[in-house]
C-alpha cells in the first residue's frame, strides 16, 4: 500500500511538472527583458510667473517644440508585467518657441529625468499594446539670454541662469512592432509631470517617442 501510494505522489509529481512546462511561458515569472534608444519631439507650454521680465515688461516664459533622446530597460515578469529604469534629456531651444524674437540664440530650457518604470504589455503576434507610467527625480535648468550673443566672449548684461530639481510622475501608453522577434520598433506618448513643492513646473506638455527595442 505505502509503495502504490509512493508511485501515485511520484505520479502526480510528474503530471504537475509537465503541466507546468506545457504552459511555461506563461507561468514562470522571469519572461526575458528589453532595452534600447528613443527619441522625442514634443510641445511644453504654460507661462512660468516666476521668470524674468524683458524691458517691455513680457515675461520671458517660452512655450514651443521640444527635443531629445532617452532610452529604458525593463524586465518582463509573469504574462504582463514588466518593470526596469529610464533616463531622458530634453532640450527646447529658444527658436524653437514663441520668444525666439525675444530671447537670444543660446537660449534654452533643458529637462533631464530618470527614474522607475511598471507597465502593463499584451503580448500579440505583431503588436505590443501596453500602459503604465514611471516616477523618479530630475533637474529643468533654464538659461536667458535677454541680449547680446553667443558666438562672442562679450559679458551679457542681462543674462539668467535657472536650476530646479523636482520629483516626476509620467504616465505613458504606447505600443511595439515587432519587426522580428528580437527587434520591436516601438511608439509611446507620454506626459512628464515634474513637481516642485507641490506644484508643477512649467512649461509642460506630451512628447512623442519612437525608437528601438532589442528584446531578449
Amino acid at each position: 500500500m505505502f509503495k502504490q501510494l509512493q508511485y501515485i505522489i511520484v505520479l502526480t509529481c510528474l503530471l504537475a511538472a509537465q503541466t507546468l512546462y506545457a504552459d511555461d511561458s506563461q507561468s514562470k515569472v522571469y519572461q526575458g527583458f528589453s532595452g534600447g534608444m528613443m527619441g522625442h519631439a514634443g510641445y511644453l507650454f504654460g507661462e512660468n510667473a516666476d521668470a524674468p521680465k524683458a524691458d517691455n515688461g513680457l515675461i520671458c516664459s517660452p512655450q514651443g517644440g521640444t527635443f531629445g533622446l532617452g532610452g529604458a530597460l525593463r524586465v518582463h515578469l509573469w504574462k504582463h508585467l514588466r518593470v526596469g529604469g529610464e533616463g531622458f534629456v530634453s532640450t527646447m531651444n529658444s527658436g524653437t518657441t514663441n520668444m525666439k524674437h525675444v530671447l537670444q540664440k543660446g537660449s534654452y530650457i533643458r529637462t533631464g529625468w530618470g527614474g522607475v518604470l511598471m507597465d502593463a504589455c499584451w503580448r500579440k503576434e505583431k503588436v505590443w499594446p501596453y500602459i503604465g507610467g514611471s516616477v523618479g527625480g530630475g533637474a529643468m535648468r533654464s538659461l536667458y539670454l535677454l541680449d547680446g550673443s553667443q558666438d562672442d566672449w562679450i559679458a551679457e548684461n542681462k543674462a539668467y541662469l535657472h536650476k530646479q530639481s523636482f520629483f516626476y510622475v509620467n504616465p505613458y501608453v504606447g505600443m511595439d512592432w515587432c519587426m522580428t522577434q528580437k527587434v520591436h520598433m516601438t511608439f509611446r506618448v507620454d506626459w512628464m509631470l515634474a513637481l516642485h513643492a507641490g506644484e508643477v513646473l512649467l512649461p509642460t506638455g506630451p512628447r512623442l517617442l519612437v525608437g528601438f527595442m532589442f528584446c531578449h
